[in-house]
Parts: structure tokens; sequence; C-alpha cells
């Protein structure tokens, strides 16, 4: 139930899979003069065989459609959709990657030191051994199953090799450092590095099973929408004729790669400054950066076609959300057709051509353990910047994770995504330390063997608060479901003119601004599609403030043997840190903070040490 919670079993099984993994590496150290000489190389093979099912158990979407409370479809049994996963879930996945390296590290005195690398990367995509994978390039017809709808290509079609994607073949990744002793009297040390990573194809949770797993006809997705069968049959959406094994069920609901399909990289560069302090002191201080290129991230592939107006013959708009599949761009079918003649709905596609920057100043002083004591106190002042934060981190639940959502809001303007991570915080300070208390370490009387002898640890944590998107559950955009990708709308309301929407009371019952935000009112008539103009995680929620504080004592009975008392306090001050507000705009409780993280929680033990 959108904006509400999941009524039901998981959608997802059975599942069961087995995995091998085998990894060849070598490598050779050669020391020469000044040089430190490395070569190696591997190679790495993964064999996935499983069971996987997708939406095996079936499930419904309720909206505010067709009444204007998502809760109020419920009671009514009137979902907007249906889908259920059917066919042959077995899958046998393979993937292997070659990899080689070669580094000096030159000493070119005692005080500078230089490092420079290569390493290079091929890795494969990943194939399945009886082909039950698809591409979908809309307008092509495959030969190798030419009783697919148009569209969807296998291996072994013209272009499409094992893996559906090109084998990446100049992952070259170079890699240099340098170490400088400035003064020669090992108080001071400056270190900078740089260096390119190559990430796998498509990570995140299930990342290379997505495009097996999904593939028509082994597993038929049939999209059953509310205006297939007005309304639609609760108690039977197949109205007792659901698709035949191996067929193509339609309107059929696609989750691939895209043709082309990159291999990500990371960019990361340092530069760290460290002085000694006496003989147990150390601070450092340095600045960190990163950049990643090439991110997969869920689109829209077959994206709804707004028509503005009102169509006489009916007095309905020509636009709404159970008439989507309609109005795709390759959905097979036209406004003028029955909605059951539709070949393709939703497409679902795996895109490499998301972005993330990540710049942070961090500063630390560590104390090393001398004198019964050591602590380490670090705080970190950082910025990072995404298209995406997520990856399949939702599916189709009925709420998303701090609004993130893995679907753009307008599938035509992927740069409007571009905003903080979900995992943003800009200041972050945290201290842990480990005192052994100096206080009767030989004890006489018995309140000496009672007080005496203890370690005191803890940590202690204050951030500020994570970015969160405000969203519209209700289909503004009228751009129907994509329910293989996200179970929640993508839609986000306006924001008013000079208005900062994290000028708020910040309380439980009201933490943002809420007038900084208009609710979008879908107007048949506009003459383009009705976008929010809210930015993607443009609020900010409650900061965090944590103290876990634990005490041991060692009681010993002979020279091998001991008890140790462990008294451990979670929260120890009993802070409350809130979570996020309901960040739905067409909630009852938008705007308020209805869970916290845990209260104070008390632990006591007693081990047995021999």
């Amino acid at each position: 139930m959108s904006g509400y919670t999941v009524v039901g079993a998981p959608i997802t099984g059975p599942r069961r899979s087995y995995e091998d993994a085998y990894d060849y590496s070598a490598s050779l150290d050669w020391i020469r003069g000044k040089h430190e000489l490395k070569f190696g190389g591997g190679y790495q093979h993964q064999g996935i065989n499983m069971l996987q099912g997708i939406a095996t158990n079936g499930f419904f979407v309720f909206a505010p459609f067709p009444l204007t409370d998502a809760f109020a479809s419920f009671m009514i049994g009137q979902p907007v959709f249906f889908l259920q996963g059917r066919g042959d879930f077995a899958r046998g996945i393979r993937g292997q990657n070659f990899n080689g390296y070669g580094q000096d590290t030159f000493k070119v005195n005692s005080r500078l030191t230089l490092n420079a690398g290569l390493r290079y990367e091929l890795p494969t995509p990943y194939s399945e051994i009886h082909n039950r994978q698809t591409l979908w390039i809309p307008g092509r017809q495959s030969a190798v199953k030419p009783n697919a709808p148009a569209g969807l290509l296998y291996p072994g079609d013209p272009g499409v090799p094992a893996g559906l994607i090109p084998t990446f073949k100049k992952a070259f990744a170079p890699r240099v450092g340098v170490a400088w002793d400035p003064t020669g009297s090992s108080k001071w040390l400056v270190t900078s590095a740089y260096g390119i990573f190559y990430e796998p194809y498509y990570t995140g949770q299930g990342g290379p099973l997505q495009a097996p797993i999904s593939a028509p006809p082994d597993l038929q997705t049939e999209q059953i929408n509310l205006s297939q069968t007005t309304p639609l049959n609760f108690a039977d959406p197949y109205n007792g004729n659901p698709p035949a094994p191996n067929t193509f069920a339609t309107p059929l609901t696609n989750l691939t790669l895209t043709p082309n399909l990159p291999l990500p990289y990371t960019q990361d560069w340092d530069l760290n400054i460290q002085h000694s302090l006496g003989s147990d002191l150390l601070f450092e201080i340095g600045y960190v950066g990163t950049k990643a290129t090439k991110l997969p991230r869920f689109i829209e592939g077959n994206p709804a076609i707004y028509k503005p107006g009102i169509d006489p013959s009916t007095n309905q708009p020509y636009s709404t959300t159970d008439n989507a599949d309609q109005r795709r761009l390759y959905s097979g079918c036209t406004l003028n057709d029955p909605p059951n003649t539709c070949v393709y709905s939703s497409a679902g596609l795996i895109a490499g051509i998301a972005n993330s920057s990540y710049h942070a100043l961090e500063a630390s002083l560590n104390k090393r353990f001398s004198h019964g004591l050591s602590f380490v106190a670090s705080y970190t002042l950082s910025k990072s910047i995404d298209d995406a934060s997520s990856f399949n981190m939702t599916g189709s639940a009925a709420k998303p994770v701090a609004g993130e959502n893995d679907l753009a809001q307008n599938p035509f303007d992927l740069a409007a995504e571009r905003g903080r991570s979900l995992f943003d915080a800009r200041n972050r300070f945290v201290f842990s330390y480990q005192w052994n208390l100096p206080f009767w370490k030989q004890p006489h009387g018995w309140y000496q063997h009672v007080l005496g002898d203890w370690q005191v640890n803890g940590i202690a944590t204050v951030m500020s608060g994570t970015p969160f998107t405000v969203f519209d559950s209700n289909d503004v955009s009228v751009q129907g479901g994509a329910p293989e990708i996200t179970g929640f709308s993508a839609n986000r309301p306006n924001l008013l003119a000079g208005q900062d929407p994290n000028a708020g009371p910040q309380s439980a019952n009201a933490w943002l601004k809420a007038n900084a935000f208009q609710r979008i009112t879908q107007d048949p008539n506009s003459p383009v599609q009705q976008f929010g103009s809210a930015g993607r995680n443009i609020a900010e929620g409650p900061g965090y403030a944590n103290w876990d504080f634990s005490a041991f004592k060692n009681i010993p009975i002979s020279e091998s043997r001991q008890f140790q008392f462990r008294a451990e306090f979670f929260n120890f001050l009993n802070h409350t840190n809130y979570r996020l507000p309901d960040s739905d705009i067409s909630s009852r409780t938008f705007n308020q903070i209805l869970a916290a993280l845990p209260a104070r929680e008390i632990q006591l033990a007693l081990k047995f040490l021999f």
C-alpha cells in the first residue's frame, strides 16, 4: 500500500543458491638497489547455480487511485495493478576476470619514497549457461527466438554476445604515490597518492543476477493494470486464464541491461600531513577526494508520453495512470487500442550513466597506549554528491528509504536527480578510548578489591543529519508504475521560491518547514507533464549523538584463570536519536517523526578466561 506498509509474505522466493569461486594468483617481488619491484596477476572464476523466484507470490499495488487514499483503495479491493512472476526460475551464471599489475617503489633517499604502478583488469560480463538472458533493443527482431516480440534479443543474435554486452578491454588503472619527510627528524610525514580503480560491471543487491532471472519467456511477468479489466479482479487477476508456460505474457514487464553498459571506475586522491607530538601522540590532517564515473543505475527504458487535454468522447483526461501502458514509447499499442493489446509495459534498464563525487577534510589525534590510556579523536568535514545513492535498495517496497527512489522523477531529465548522497553527513566527530584506572592495582582491603583494577572504554559519536527526499506517492505525472524496479512513486512536489525547507520547527511533530513545499494538483490541461521543482535530497534529517560506555574488571583466580565482569551501556546517556520524518507529502503523517533509534540498553556479563 503506497505510503503505508507491506501486507503479506515477501514477494520474492523461494531461493536456493550454490556458489563456487576460484581464485588463482601469482606474484614476484624483486629488490634491486633502491627499487622494490612487484609483478603479479590472477584469474578469478565465479559460478552461481541458483533458484530464484521473482514475485512468485504475486503482489498487488494499492495507490491513491481510484480512491484518493491507498488504504481506502485497499479496503474496497481495488489495486492499480498486479504482477506475478511465473516460469522457470533456475539459472546458472558464470563470470570471470583476468588481471595483472606491475609496481615500483623507489626509495630516493631516507626522506623521500616514490611509488608508481599500473594494473590491468579484464572482467567478462556474466553469462548464463543456457543463454537465458535478454537484451531489449526496440524494433529489432530476434533470430534465435523468432517468436519473441520485436525488441527482445538473445545471446547468439547478431551483435549480442553471451554476456549481453561487450567486454571492456581498456581497463588500465595507473597509481602513483609519494611519501616525504620534510625535516629528516621523523617527526613530520607528508603523503599523497592518486589511483584509478575499476569496479565490476554492476553491483548492488543481486547485481549480476538481475538480467538472467528476469529474462522472458523463462520468466513471465505480465503486468495487469486497472485499465485492462475494470475493475481489476482482486480475487483472480487472470480471470481464470493465466499465461501458458514458456510463452511471452503481455503486456511484458522487462528488466535487463543497456546494450553498451560500460565498466564503472573511480578516481581516488589524497594529501595527508602527519606530525608526531612527543612519544605517543600522532596528529594527522588531510584531504581525500573520490570521483566515480559510469556507475550503474536503473532507468525507465519505456516511458509514457504525456498527452494533454480532455477526451471529448469520454470527458476523461487523455493521460491517466491506468492508461500509461498505451502511452509508452514502445508499447506496441496506442490510446485507440484496447489495453490488453499492448506488447510492453515498463522496461527497467541498468544503465552506466551515474556519477558521484566525494571531498573530505579529515583530522585525527591518536594516542598510543601508554600509562594505561589510549584514545583516538577524529573529525571529518565532507560532502558527497551523486545522481543516485541506491541500486535495487528497496525493490517493490511500499515505502522508500529516506525518499530515495531507484527511478528518476522525470525519465527524460536524469540530470535533475543530482543532489546530496543519501549518506552525506557533513560533520562527524568520533572519540574512542581505553583507560585502565590507576587505582589500587595491588589491593589489600575488601573495598580495594572491589573498586580497584577496572578498565573503562567508550565510543562517542556526534554527526550532523543526513539528507532525504520529499516525494508524492500520488502519480501526479501519470507515468504509471515500474514494479520490476520500485513499488512507489518517484514524483516530487514543488519547492516554493525563496523557501528553505530545513528552516522548520525540527520537532518530532513537525521537522521541516512544511509550507515550503506545494503539492502538485494534477491538471489534465497542462501543456507539459507535471514534475515537481523540489530537488532530490534537499531536506536534512535529525543529527545523531551517542555514547557507548563499558567497564571491565578482571578477577584473578589463579595464574592462568580469571573471571572478567563486563558492564556495557549502549546509548549510555539515553539520548533520543530520531529517525527521519515521514517524507510522503500525501501522507497524513507527513513531516512527523514516527520512530527513534533504540533507547539505553544495559548488558551485564561474566566471563571465565583460562
